[in-house]
This record gives structure tokens, C-alpha cells and sequence, in this order.
């Protein structure tokens, strides 16, 4: 079966104009990924804590969400309810297994297939279709079309700035992704953006136009990521009070620029004394091939730079975890060479702690050039290693910058997030669609 053949497998859900311009039920997809999986692998990160927590956000406001995504563990539930109102309904398409990006869009008629099934069985209606990622996007295409209901779409990482900012050792991403994540951003009803430059990227790279681009930034769940006792988080981690902590927090993959950390850590040893690096990600899923090998590059680049003294890989940590490190640490490092938001950024903001990240993407939105951190070149190891020494060996300096990293986070609560994608859902569901200003209780201005 084709992706055109499916629009003919069932009538529009809705034949009447809506009623009401906020909606009572969503349907969020995200074919590849759970929200409610464990992150550290290769396929999650921060767009599953998006999804997760703006779900929870939502259902808590009496917005029913159900959030489909594709069964990949044959143990995984089929239904979910993670809090009242937010469920996860994994549906059976496709082997039970993870498969790659390519096999997964074969796989995308199926999809939206299964989840019209399961949405007539149940009886459902949906006022808004809310997709994450071009994967799901494709399935929202059709279901839109299918139940004539309006279409939201959030990319969460673009492939075209990904190519342009790729390393040596990052492969180009597919010719499907880059077609296909371009198809379903001119199809969608409304794109959300995280925040202002990608806003911008979005109409200067995919031409898109600028009246259908909403921005409704990431955000950080405050009441778990906060300032905190540094030596407390310490003796609980065993780190010792002397040490001057580098930290990093993500996914382990060439896009994240860990060479870049390693070969500042290289610098940082020959003028610092007492300096560690832990770097936390990773994986403990099997058959992650890709992360392994990123794993085993990195540890050997780490020898051969001779910083095998200094740095850890941490492995994996479940978020109740993260806060700990983040307080023990001095400086948090996001040395990436791409990212759309910069999620670990944030918490380690709302931490207290200082964060010192490339200047690219949505990194420039919340870390402040010499307010809550720093700002260096895209793999610039002697700017990077310079700002981290600078945080390290200027306490008074260190002191204000944490101060100011707090205060930055509470901006970007999850209820901010929620108030902006619910004025997202308006504009879709509104009268002649007419616009409503984003910014109406979300002052995200320094």
C-alpha cells in the first residue's frame, strides 16, 4: 500500500465547523519513539521529554491527549495511561524491534492505518493532529486529509541544518529525510518552532511562510530542576570538594561535538589543576550499534589526547538522576554542532549552574553570552577550554553566572510551554483561523 491510497480508507471525522477554538482531545504522533522511554539511546532525548511533558501539561488542564507511536518491544503495553487524560498507545506495525529510519517510512502507510483503526474502534474524535518529527509527520499528512482535521507539526531537529553543521565523523543525513521533512513542512497546517532562529531558518532554508510558523519553546519541569546543595549532590556522587567538575549530559553521536570536549579537556589539563570530565549518555539497549561505536571512537580519541585521567563516561542516568550531577558539577558543557533547543542546557540552568555552549541553533536562545554562561565557536576547542576555565577559576565570576542561569530558567516552565501550543491549537481551531498573539501570558524576554 501507498501513502496516496490510504486518504480513501475512511471519511473525514467531522463534517460540521467546530464549535469551540480550544480543543477537548488531541492526537499526538510519534511513530519512532515512545515519550515514555528511557532516554540515553540513540532515539531519545528531548523531543520524548517535549512530548511527555507537554502531554502532562495538557491533560492537567482536562485536554485529553493520546500520543501514538510504533511497538518496538514486544513488552511494551499497548495502552499506557501515564497520568489522567494522557495516554501512550503503542500500535503493532511492523516487527516488534527497532528498525531504521528507512524501514520505518516503509512502514508509515501501516501506521496511520492503525491508528485510524484504533481511533474508529474506540469511537474517538480528534480536534487537532499534532505530529513530532518528519517520520510522523508523513502519517499526519494522511490522517489529516483522511479526517479533515486541522494539523500541527513540530520537526524538532532539521536535516538541512544538521548537513551544514555536521563534523568529520557525522554521516550526511538521507535524501528521503531531507524530501520528505520538506514535503510535510509546506503540508502542514501550522509548524511549530522552538524558538525564534529556527523561526527564521525555517523561512530562510525551506521557504516557508512566516505566517504559519508559531514558536512554543521547550521547557524544564522546575519542580525537579532547581538550585541546590553543590556539596550535598557531591558526597551523594562521591565527588570530592576540591574537584573542579566539567559535565556534559546527552546522547552519545557525532552531531554532539565530544571531541570538542575531550580536546579542550586536553587544554584544561595542562593549566587547571584538579579538573574532572563526566561525560553522561549513552545507552544500555542492545543492538545500538551506532552509539557503541561513537562510545569506543570517543574513549580512544580520549587516550590518545592523554586525558584518560580526567574523564569518565558516565553511562546512561534516568532523569531523577540528572539534578545531582548538575549541581555537583562547576560548568555544564553542550559543545554540539547543532542543536534546535539544547534541552540539557536548560536544566542544567534551572540548576544553578553555568553552562558554557556552541553558538548555533537554539543554544544562542537561552544561553546569555556572559550572563548565565558562554557562548563559543562550533569546534573551537581553545574558546571552549578558555570560557570553561574561566568559570572554574573565578568563583565570584561563577557565582553571578549561576544566579543568573536560575533566574533564566524560570522562564521556560512546562505551563509557558503548554499556554503556547494551546495558542497554537486556537489559531488552528479559531473562526476564519484568526490569529491570536503566542506571547499572551508567555514572557520568555530577559
Amino acid at each position: 500500500m501507498c501513502l496516496e491510497d490510504l486518504m480513501t480508507l475512511a471519511p473525514p471525522l467531522r463534517t460540521e465547523e467546530h464549535s469551540a477554538s480550544w480543543p477537548a482531545r488531541i492526537a499526538m504522533l510519534s511513530i519512532h519513539t515512545s515519550p515514555l522511554a528511557s532516554l540515553g539511546g540513540r532515539d531519545t532525548g528531548g523531543m520524548n521529554v517535549y512530548i511527555r511533558q507537554l502531554a502532562r501539561e495538557l491533560a492537567d488542564r482536562g485536554v485529553a491527549v493520546d500520543v501514538y507511536t510504533r511497538r518496538a518491544d514486544a513488552a511494551t503495553p499497548a495502552v499506557q495511561e501515564d497520568v489522567p487524560g494522557f495516554r501512550t498507545i503503542a500500535l503493532s506495525v511492523g516487527p516488534e524491534e527497532p528498525v531504521g529510519r528507512d524501514a520505518l517510512y516503509d512502514l508509515v502507510p501501516e501506521f496511520a492505518e492503525a491508528v485510524d483503526t484504533y481511533r474508529r474502534r474506540e469511537r474517538l474524535e480528534y480536534d487537532v493532529l499534532h505530529s513530532h518529527y518528519w517520520l510522523s509527520g508523513l502519517a499526519a499528512r494522511l490522517l489529516s486529509e483522511m479526517w479533515g482535521t486541522p494539523w500541527a507539526h513540530m520537526s524538532h531537529t532539521l536535516a538541512v541544518l544538521k548537513d551544514a553543521h555536521r563534523g568529520p565523523h557525522q554521516e550526511l543525513e538521507s535524501p528521503l529525510r531531507v524530501r520528505s521533512e520538506d514535503e510535510v513542512l509546506h503540508a502542514a497546517d501550522a509548524v511549530v518552532a522552538s524558538n525564534e532562529i529556527e523561526r527564521e531558518e525555517l523561512v530562510r532554508r525551506y521557504g516557508l511562510d512566516a505566517s504559519r510558523i508559531h514558536v512554543a519553546p521547550c521547557g524544564v519541569d522546575l519542580s525537579i530542576f532547581h538550585p541546590g546543595s553543590r556539596s550535598a549532590s557531591r558526597e551523594r556522587l562521591g565527588i570530592r570538594r576540591e574537584e573542579k567538575v566539567v559535565l556534559y549530559v546527552g546522547r552519545i553521536e557525532p552531531l554532539k561535538g565530544l571531541d570538542t570536549l575531550l580536546r579542550a579537556a586536553a587544554i584544561l589539563k595542562q593549566r587547571t589543576q584538579g579538573v574532572r570530565v563526566l561525560l553522561v549518555g549513552g545507552t544500555t539497549a542492545p543492538g545500538d550499534r551506532a552509539t557503541d561505536h561513537e562510545v569506543e571512537r570517543l574513549r580512544a580519541l580520549s587516550t590518545q589526547l592523554g586525558v584518560d585521567d580526567i574523564v569518565r563516561f558516565y553511562g546512561p542516568v534516568p532523569q531523577a538522576g540528572l539534578p545531582d550531577l548538575y549541581r555537583a558539577a562547576d560548568v555544564s558543557v553542550v559543545p554540539s554542532r547543532y542543536e534546535s533547543f539544547g534541552m540539557a542546557a536548560l536544566e542544567a540552568l534551572a540548576c544553578g549552574t553555568p553552562v558554557v555552549a556552541s553558538r548555533t541553533g537554539g543554544l544562542q536562545s537561552t544561553v546569555r553570552d556572559g550572563r548565565n554562561g558562554y557562548l563559543a565557536p562550533i569546534g573551537d576547542e581553545t574558546a571552549f577550554a578558555h570560557s570553561i576555565e574561566t568559570v572554574l577559576c573565578r568563583p565570584h565570576l561563577a557565582a553571578r553566572l549561576a544566579e543568573e542561569a536560575a533566574r533564566t530558567a524560570r522562564r521556560y516552565s512546562w505551563q509557558r510551554v503548554a499556554d503556547a501550543n494551546l495558542g497554537v491549537y486556537h489559531n488552528l481551531l479559531a473562526p476564519e483561523r484568526m490569529e491570536i498573539p503566542l506571547e499572551v501570558g508567555v514572557d520568555l524576554s530577559l
